[in-house]
């Protein structure tokens, strides 16, 4: 370090204006400085030079070295904790996406299972429809079956009857003019 070190105030009577002592001084503030230095500095004459005093130069350069380096460091951690910040996100943002892929395929796959049940629900009620159909009409079948066999049978018993009724008529008959003879 050089003379009066970094932080360390000076009297405005050496041209430079008081610096914090307590190294909050920044970059900016620095280079304020240095430009300032530069504009009240003395013009070398026929060229583009000027002459600054030499320990108030110095002075502000150690003042730069010592803020540079935490000014990076500040500048390091804001980054980091940018990056942080932003892998935070993206964390919960890959959460998120993660549990609404989650909830997609659950709802498609539990839609896919309704619908597949209710396809398959109506496939079976229209089998059933149709078998019921059938049975209807073999039950239909069956019975006129039945009814034919019963009338049939009814047919039969009558016609029996009805012979049995002309033949015991005829032999009441028969009997009658049998008697009467």
């Amino acid at each position: 370090m050089r003379e009066g070190g970094p932080g360390v105030g000076r009297a405005a009577e050496d041209g430079v204006a008081d610096v914090p002592a307590d190294g909050a001084a920044d970059i900016l503030y620095l280079v304020d400085r240095l430009e300032e230095l530069v504009g009240i500095g003395k013009r070398v004459p026929f060229s583009n030079r000027v002459m600054v005093e030499e320990v108030d130069f110095l002075a502000l350069v150690d003042q730069l070295r010592a803020t540079v380096p935490n000014e990076i460091r500040q500048a390091q951690r804001v980054i980091g904790e940018r990056e942080a910040i932003v892998a935070e996100a993206q964390a919960e943002a890959a959460k998120i996406l993660d549990v609404a892929r989650q909830q997609a395929e659950y709802i498609v796959s539990q839609q896919g299972v309704l619908n597949e049940a209710r396809q398959r629900g109506e496939e079976l009620l229209r089998q059933v429809e149709q078998e019921h159909k059938r049975s209807l009409g073999q039950i239909d079948q069956y019975a006129l079956q039945q009814f034919t066999r019963v009338e049939d049978a009814i047919q039969q018993g009558m016609q029996i009857i009805l012979d049995a009724v002309r033949e015991s008529t005829a032999e009441m008959e028969s009997a009658k003019r049998h008697i009467g003879e």
